[in-house]
């Protein structure tokens, strides 16, 4: 049910936490560390977002937000990413994860994310770039999106497993999706394109913390 409690005043934006109902000041709360185009803002008193919140409460949400707080939100959404540039293969640290999006906020987010819990990064901008990076690096993990020009990431994922079928050690394919969350889908992936693991879009740190301990350690 849409919560009502949504007040701006020149000071505060008072809102009702979509999750567990509390008021708290919208303008003196923190961005989320979700892995979407678009964060929002954690509940205080639950630590909870409002990502996965119904689309009325988003959109009430940000109907009656101040000024003040859709400055903060222009400037989140359009801070300056140069992503890093690739090192050579016989330089990275491991185990190496290699991200494939092709959003620069997620790209963003995730690299700072996989760094800052001292994996090495290569990050590719396609599925066939992902896919030139994963023979030239042998990564020990891909973290790809689902749906990318030039080449779905599921196809990406069921050619790298197929590559690597003889290796000592393939690597491990995560697939990064808002889509192909069902069973239907999962089972597909598993069989047909061999993925190890899906992560549901929009994407919690705790969930991507949790996926990359649990298959590098």
């Amino acid at each position: 049910m849409l919560r009502s409690a949504l007040v701006a005043t020149p000071e505060t934006y008072s809102v009702a936490c979509n999750n567990c109902g509390s008021t708290f000041d919208a303008l003196d709360s923190s961005w989320c560390s979700c892995l979407v185009t678009e964060r929002t803002l954690a509940c205080p008193h639950c630590l909870q977002c409002f990502c996965k919140a119904p689309a009325g409460y988003k959109s009430k949400f940000w109907s009656n937000a101040p000024k003040a707080l859709w400055d903060r939100k222009f400037k989140e959404h359009h801070e300056d990413f140069t992503p890093p540039e690739n090192p050579d293969p016989d330089a990275v640290t491991r185990p190496l994860v290699l991200l494939v999006d092709d959003e620069k906020d997620i790209q963003r987010v995730a690299s700072r994310v996989i760094q800052s819990l001292g994996y090495g990064l290569v990050l590719a901008h396609n599925g066939e770039e992902g896919l030139d990076l994963a023979r030239r690096y042998l990564p020990d993990l891909v973290l790809t999106d689902a749906l990318m020009p030039r080449m779905d990431g599921r196809e990406m994922a069921r050619r790298i497993k197929e590559e690597g079928a003889g290796a000592a050690k393939p690597a491990k394919v995560v697939l990064m999706t808002s889509l192909y969350t069902n069973v239907k889908y999962r089972t597909e992936g598993f069989k047909t394109y061999k993925v190890d693991d899906y992560l549901a879009k929009p994407l919690a740190f705790e969930d991507l913390r949790a996926v990359l301990q649990k298959h590098l350690g």
